[in-house]
């Protein structure tokens, strides 16, 4: 079953605002054996007021609703979230018919990873006939035709598994078909043309054969490639067909139409970008792929609205107005190039995925060699990790959390705001009756989405957060006052009273606003936490904001920390088991303390290096890298073990507690230099520390008008991350990698200014 959106196109169109205008909808449910699916839970919430309607279908699977009202209706059956969508603007009748297959919706509409950071191996395959398949393999026929049946020859057909990240390609034939042979055990994305997860087919133990029939209509217009961006030339007669929708975009400047402007198209997930100019009259059509989202980019602005594509099937036309409002960072590009006071070292271990074992023990170390030891070593590298039990979590005050969300067009980077719901769902589910929830949303207004409230239907709470949607600018303070107010206003004495604030800091309105609401309202007890979301956040900002209402700031790059973020946003308001906490690494004199990746402020004495760590929070894990220098390697060394000690103070019994671990290196009989055992999040960390050094050394060259060392210290940092991972930057870094060459791409502008 598909994500159904009712376009309406069929109805008589009326403008909403008639009151007259009501739309009598028919919704029909069915089981995956074809029979009906009564008392069935069916929900919608409004996108925008987030008003609710809970009904059942009956002892038929029929459920008949009257909108008279709203915008656009996101309705949800049964656990398939989000499956219906029903836009408002007209009068009529509405009949849907839908199959409720839970399986199935999920593989439909699994979020999947970023084609860009995979180095996809290419299998080409040409079989004139279906192949007979064997134990481990299974047949795949892929047949396209179009809208009226003809067969679509000589179009491209990749079949892409992401757990193999490998792609097999062919051509469709005469008679439009293109057959596979495949591993069976895998999961895979049928791509046709420049068209990505058209289809899917998913295969397990079982040898079997099948057949696939996608429509494809061929182009009718052509492109061609200008540097990083693909150009169309659609000609008059061009229409939508069954693979691509025909966006026409207004674009204003001031309220006015402006001719002759840029447009560019980021495909949300993938790697192609499209470029476009308006005409006189302040437009610009695009020929799209189904099944996406597109971010829209200006010269001076970036995000500033999303295109979403992604529900959308049949014969699409869509019509936008989109308000350009240049960022002033990007038309003065020198201010676009941080200040070394502004800068915010990353932490690694926002990056690692360390999964320690745990114990009955309140705290466990962790040590493991990178490498073993002969008499050609020179270095070494000592991993040093640490995880807090969970099982020990004490008793807990309750919450009042009001979280205040950026939904920007930004957002839809990277898929930011459907990872970002599922993390708020998830974090819902941790919550116990006694605490407390609320949600404002902002682009450039706010949106009141959940007024605050006990957690006593979460089903409920969860329906109103997957119907955020992204679009629009961005306004920081409209949202983060109208949280504030709201939090206030439901203040309870005895729980924590915290906002959570998530957005990138930068926006259309003055920091100043936001930095003089934060003080006020940390004034009348309230608390704030801030997460950074993307790898350019206005980090000075969201800390200060931080700082003045006594919370803490997180940084959520990639989509994929968002969880992290939150959690230990979350955790930061339960009661640690540790305070005070300090770790120390004692070396002697034959393995040398060089460098400590994963901690800031390293204390280096005599024999040891200290760092200090923020609270013990249960659950808490992290990881550490020491680089080591190694004086005369030979067997003895065997015998200089390293140590690793945290001391920490039980904020009950106010005692002082010790955990110790060693750890001997381990002596090779083998000749010549030995290989470092670099794991992924060894390399990640080291990617990481790169970011920091080339950063801080690109702002202090750029201060001191060495714009040739600032350019040199950024395009170092993108060689060395090059070097870490030839094939393809991992997904969690692309953000990092890609903002570094950003600076470079800023550097070459400015060598061409006069």
């Amino acid at each position: 079953m598909k994500p159904i959106r009712l376009v309406l196109a069929t109805l008589c169109c009326v403008p909403i605002s008639s009151v007259d205008a009501q739309i009598n909808y028919h919704l029909q449910v069915s089981n995956n054996q074809n029979q009906p699916a009564g008392n069935l839970s069916v929900r919608f919430v409004e996108s925008t007021t987030f008003e609710r309607i809970e009904k059942k279908t009956n002892a038929a699977g029929i459920l008949d609703l009257v909108f008279d009202h709203g915008e656009l209706w996101i309705g949800s059956v049964g656990e398939m979230n989000n499956c219906i969508w029903v836009e408002g603007g007209g009068t009529g009748n509405a009949r849907n018919h839908i199959t409720y297959d839970l399986e199935v919706w999920e593989r439909e509409n699994r979020i999947l990873p970023d084609r860009s950071t995979i180095a996809f191996k290419k299998t080409p395959q040409k079989y004139p006939s279906m192949p007979q398949p064997d134990a481990s393999h299974c047949a795949l026929k892929i047949q396209l035709k179009n809208r009226e049946g003809k067969p679509q020859a000589n179009i491209p057909v990749s079949i892409t598994c992401f757990k193999l990240a490998e792609q097999f390609t062919g051509t469709s034939n005469a008679s439009g078909e293109c057959i596979f042979l495949l591993p069976n055990k895998n999961d895979y994305e049928i791509d046709v043309a420049d068209i990505p997860s058209i289809d899917w087919a998913d295969f397990g133990d079982e040898s079997m054969t099948r057949t696939a029939f996608i429509t494809y209509e061929k182009k009718t217009f052509t492109e061609k490639t200008e540097g990083r961006y693909t150009v169309q030339t659609i000609p008059a007669t061009t229409k939508p067909s069954s693979s691509h929708a025909q966006v026409s975009l207004t674009i204003l400047k001031n309220g006015s139409a402006i001719a002759n402007e840029p447009v560019y198209l980021k495909t949300v997930g993938g790697s192609i970008k499209y470029k476009g100019k308006t005409d006189g009259t302040g437009k610009v059509v695009f020929m799209l792929p189904l099944k996406t989202k597109y971010v829209v980019d200006f010269t001076f602005q970036r995000d500033a609205d999303v295109l979403d594509l992604s529900r959308m099937k049949g014969f699409t036309t869509m019509s936008h107005t989109i308000q350009y409002t240049p960022d002033p960072r990007l038309e003065n590009i020198e201010s676009f190039i941080p200040r070394v006071k502004d800068l915010v070292a990353l932490n690694v271990n926002d990056f690692v995925t360390a999964q320690y074992p745990s114990s009955d023990n309140e705290v466990d170390l962790f040590l493991k060699w990178g490498n073993k030891f002969n008499a050609s070593s020179r270095e070494a590298v000592l991993e040093v990790g640490f995880r807090v039990n969970s099982k020990n979590k004490k008793a807990m005050t309750p919450k009042n959390l009001f979280f205040v969300i950026d939904v920007s067009g930004s957002m839809s980077n990277e898929n930011r705001l459907e990872l970002l719901k599922n993390t708020l769902t998830e974090l819902v589910g941790r919550m116990s009756a006694q605490d407390r929830i609320g949600i404002v949303a902002f682009d450039d207004r706010s949106y009141n989405v959940l007024p605050s409230q006990f957690i006593t239907n979460k089903t409920a709470i969860s329906d109103i957060i997957r119907a955020l949607q992204p679009h629009g600018g961005t306004n920081i303070s409209v949202g983060f006052e109208e949280g504030l107010k709201q939090l206030e206003a439901n203040k309870k004495p005895g729980m924590v009273n915290r906002l959570i604030l998530l957005s990138d800091g930068y926006g259309g309105d003055e920091p100043e606003i936001s930095v003089k609401l934060a003080k006020t309202y940390a004034a009348k007890g309230l608390q704030i936490s801030a997460i950074g979301v993307g790898y350019d956040y206005n980090a000075a900002l969201l800390e200060q904001l931080a700082t003045i209402g006594g919370g803490n700031m997180q940084m959520a790059g990639d989509p994929s920390h968002y969880s992290q973020a939150f959690l230990k946003a979350f955790d930061g308001v339960i009661e640690p088991i540790g305070k005070d906490v300090k770790l120390e690494i004692l070396f002697n004199d034959q393995i040398v303390y060089r460098q400590l990746l994963g901690y800031e402020n390293a204390q280096v004495g005599s024999g040891k290096v200290t760092v200090a760590v923020d609270h013990l929070f249960p659950g808490l894990q992290k990881m550490a890298l020491v680089k080591m220098d190694i004086i005369h390697s030979i067997p003895a060394i065997e015998q200089q073990k390293v140590v690793a000690r945290m001391t920490y103070t039980d904020p009950v019994s106010k005692k002082q507690k010790v955990v110790e671990k060693e750890l001997h290196p381990e002596w090779s009989t083998a000749t010549g230099l030995l290989d470092m055992t670099l794991d992924m999040n060894h390399k990640r960390m080291m990617a990481v520390a790169i970011v920091n050094q080339s950063m801080k050394l690109m702002a202090e060259r750029f201060a001191t008008q060495d714009r040739a060392g600032a350019e040199k210290a950024a395009g170092n940092g993108v060689a060395q991350i090059q070097r870490l991972f030839p094939q393809a930057v991992p997904a969690d870094l692309k953000g990092l990698f890609e903002k570094l060459q950003e600076y470079v791409s800023v550097f070459e502008r400015l060598r061409e200014q006069p």
